[in-house]
C-alpha cells in the first residue's frame, strides 16, 4: 500500500518539478520456479539466520517432486533442481528474501555513485528502487551509463539468483529530456516503451487526477461478474447479499487510494441497483424506493447496503497514517501538522483526497492538549466541545494568523495574537473570556494527543467513521424487523410493507399505471392499508393477525410486538406476509377487472 503511494507522488513530483529521469518496471518470468536453491542459502546466511535454520529451510525446498501430466496420464516423480513450490505458505516469503538482493545490489552501486535515483530532495540518496515481492520498479536519472551500469547490475542478479527478467515484457518511461533518446534506453535494456496509465500492485497510476477511461476497469469487473450471476433465479435476500459482500468489496481496493469521480460512483450504483431491481434494457422494471435510502443503515430505516461515496471518504482517511512517509512528510508537510496543511493547486490525487476528507475527520474528534505543537488555536476542538472558530465567528473573523498552534500563542503574555483591526464591544468580550481560559494552561513536553471520539477506545476505524457519516445526528434505531427468525427476503418484504412501497393499485396509479383500482378479492379501492388490514378476506382468516401487522407498522409498540413475535411460528408469519401477496398477484392475473 505505501509502495503504491510513494510510486504515485514520485511519477506527480517527477512531472510537477519538470525532473530528468527514467523509470523501468520489471517483469519475471516464471519468478517461484526460477529461485537458485545456493542462491537461497547464501541469502539466509547473508540475513543472519542460524545455520540451523539454513539447514531445515534447505530440507524444506529440496524435499518436493514433480510428475508431468500428459493427455491426463502422470508421469514418473523426479525431483526438481531449483524452485519453490507453488502454495507452499513458505514460499512467498523465501521469495521475498531472494528479491530485497536486487534492492541490495542497486543500493551498493548506488553508494558507489554509479547509480542515482530520482527525487533526492525528497527520499535521501535518490530513489532507486520499489519493490513489492516481483512487482519491480527501478528509477534513475537521466543518464545512459547509469543506465549501462543498471543493466550489468541486473544480469549479474539474474546470474546469482537464478531468476529471469522478461525484458521484452518489461516497460520503460522516461521524462523530460530523456525522451529525446528514449528509444535508445529501449535498445539498451531490449524493452518496449510503455505509456500511462502504468499499472502497479494492480492499481492505475498517473501523474495527474485519473480520469473516467482509468476507472473503466472497476466497470468492468461490476459487468464480468453481474454476467456470471443469475439474478432472476435469486431470493431479493439473496441479491442484497451479494451486494454487500462481493459487489461493493470490489471497488474497495481502488478507493482506499483515491478520490473516485461522481460520475464513477453513479455507474457502479446503477449496475448495484439494477441487479437488486433484476431490470434490464427490454423489461421495465419498477423501483420500489430510492436508491439512497435502500443505502441508508438499517438502524436509520435502510436496508444496509454500502454507500460508496461515503464509503470512499473514510478509507482514504484510513490511510493518513501514511503522512509521516518521509516522502510526504518532505513533500507536503515540511514543519507542519497535516490540520495545518490546507490543499493547494497542482497537488497529486491521492493529497487531494486527503485533504478532502481531513476537516470531516476532525469534526468527529478533540485534542487532548501536550505540548500545542500540533493542535491550532482556532480551528481545532481542544477547548471545550467546540473549536474556538465556531463558538466565536466574529472573532474569528478578524484574526490575521488563522492556523497558528496553541504552542505559539501562549508562548509569551499577552498571548501571541494579532487582529486586523482593534477589537470593541462584543469580539472585547469574547476575546476576555478566552484569556480568562487559557492564560493558566502549562504546555507539557509530550506530543498533543488526538481522542476519535465515534470510538468507545478513541481509536479510529473506517467502520466508526463510516457510521458516524451515515447516522447523522439520528439517533440509530434497529428496526424489530431484522430481529426477526425469518428468511432475508421476508424481512425485506416487511420492510417494503412498512415503507409503504408495495405495488398495490394505488402506489400504481402514481406511477402512471392505467388500470382499474378495485380490489381483486372484494371488488374495493386496493390500498396497503385496505387489502393487508380493512379487507374483509383478511379479517376472515383471523382478527389477531390483521393487529399483529398492525402493530408491525406501529413501532411505537415495539413491547407489544415483540411478546406477539416470541409465540409466533416462523411458517405462519411468512405465509401471512410473502404468501399472501403472492396469492393475490395470482388471483390477479386470471380475474378480468
Amino acid at each position: 500500500m505505501e509502495g503504491a503511494i510513494i510510486l504515485h507522488e514520485t511519477l506527480h513530483e517527477m512531472h510537477k518539478r519538470k525532473k530528468d529521469g527514467v523509470i523501468l518496471k520489471l517483469d519475471f518470468e516464471k519468478a517461484y520456479d526460477k529461485v537458485d536453491w545456493k542462491f537461497l542459502q547464501q541469502t539466509l546466511r547473508m540475513k543472519g539466520f542460524e545455520p540451523r535454520w539454513c539447514k531445515w529451510i534447505d530440507q524444506v525446498v529440496r524435499g518436493g517432486s514433480v510428475a508431468v501430466k500428459v493427455n491426463d496420464e502422470i508421469g514418473n516423480f523426479f525431483q526438481t533442481k531449483k524452485g519453490l513450490r507453488q502454495g507452499d505458505p513458505l514460499s512467498p516469503l523465501l521469495f521475498n528474501l531472494v528479491a530485497d538482493m536486487l534492492a541490495v545490489l542497486i543500493q551498493r552501486t548506488s553508494e558507489h555513485g554509479k547509480i542515482h535515483g530520482v527525487i533526492p530532495h525528497l527520499v535521501d540518496d535518490g530513489l532507486s528502487i520499489l519493490q513489492y515481492a516481483d512487482d519491480t520498479i527501478l528509477f534513475m536519472e537521466h543518464d545512459l551509463e547509469d543506465a549501462k551500469n543498471l543493466k550489468l547490475v541486473l544480469s549479474a542478479f539474474e546470474r546469482l539468483s537464478g531468476l529471469k527478467i522478461n525484458f521484452h515484457k518489461s516497460e520503460l518511461l522516461c521524462f523530460g529530456k530523456a525522451i529525446e533518446v528514449e528509444r535508445e534506453y529501449a535498445l539498451l535494456f531490449g524493452c518496449k516503451t510503455g505509456s500511462y496509465t502504468l499499472k502497479y500492485l494492480g492499481l492505475p497510476m498517473h501523474y495527474r487526477k485519473l480520469s473516467n477511461k482509468d476507472w473503466k476497469e472497476v466497470e468492468e469487473r461490476f459487468q464480468k461478474r453481474l454476467g456470471s450471476w443469475k439474478g432472476k433465479l435469486l431470493s431479493v435476500g439473496g441479491r442484497l447479499v451479494l451486494i454487500n459482500s462481493v459487489l461493493s468489496s470490489l471497488a474497495m481496493y481502488m478507493l482506499s487510494f483515491f478520490e473516485v469521480p461522481k460520475g464513477i460512483i453513479k455507474k457502479l450504483d446503477y449496475y448495484r441497483s439494477r441487479f437488486f431491481w433484476q431490470s434490464d434494457e427490454h423489461k421495465k422494471k419498477y423501483r420500489l424506493a430510492r436508491w439512497s435510502v435502500l443505502c441508508k443503515p438499517k438502524e436509520c430505516g435502510g436496508l444496509g447496503i454500502q454507500n460508496l461515496e461515503v464509503q470512499n471518504k473514510c478509507l482514504l482517511r484510513g490511510l493518513a497514517k501514511l503522512v509521516w512517509q518521509n516522502l510526504l512528510r518532505k513533500k507536503y508537510l515540511a514543519k507542519k501538522t497535516i490540520m495545518q496543511v490546507q490543499k493547494q493547486r497542482g497537488d497529486s490525487h491521492f493529497w487531494t483526497g486527503l485533504m478532502g476528507v481531513k476537516d470531516t475527520f476532525s469534526s468527529f474528534g478533540s485534542f487532548k492538549l501536550q505540548d500545542g505543537l500540533q493542535i491550532r488555536f482556532w480551528e481545532d476542538c481542544w477547548l471545550g466541545n467546540q473549536s474556538l472558530e465556531k463558538i466565536y465567528p466574529s472573532l474569528y473573523n478578524l484574526v490575521r494568523n488563522k492556523n497558528v498552534v496553541v504552542a505559539k500563542v501562549l508562548e509569551r503574555v499577552p498571548l501571541n495574537v494579532s487582529f486586523r483591526r482593534a477589537i470593541i464591544g462584543d469580539n472585547l468580550k469574547a476575546w476576555h473570556e478566552i484569556v480568562a481560559n487559557v492564560v493558566d494552561i502549562n504546555l507539557r513536553g509530550q506530543k498533543d494527543r488526538f481522542t476519535w471520539d465515534a470510538s468507545k477506545n478513541g481509536t479510529f476505524t473506517v467502520n466508526s467513521m463510516y457510521k458516524k457519516l451515515m447516522f447523522g445526528n439520528v439517533i440509530p434505531r434497529q428496526s424489530f424487523i431484522w430481529k426477526l427468525r425469518l428468511p432475508l427476503k421476508i424481512k425485506i418484504f416487511l420492510w417494503y410493507l412498512k415503507e409503504g412501497v408495495i405495488l398495490t393499485k394505488d402506489n400504481l396509479a402514481k406511477r402512471r399505471w392505467k388500470g382499474s383500482l378495485r380490489c381483486c378479492f372484494c371488488r374495493s379501492h386496493e390500498t396497503i392499508q385496505y387489502l393487508f388490514f380493512d379487507c374483509p378476506m383478511v379479517i376472515f382468516r383471523g382478527t389477531h393477525w390483521a393487529r399483529l401487522w398492525s402493530l408491525l407498522l406501529k413501532e411505537e409498540d415495539g413491547n407489544m410486538l415483540k411478546n406477539y413475535c416470541k409465540v409466533l411460528e416462523m411458517r405462519v408469519l411468512e405465509f401471512f406476509s410473502n404468501y399472501g401477496w403472492n396469492f393475490r398477484g395470482r388471483i390477479e392475473a386470471y380475474t378480468v377487472v
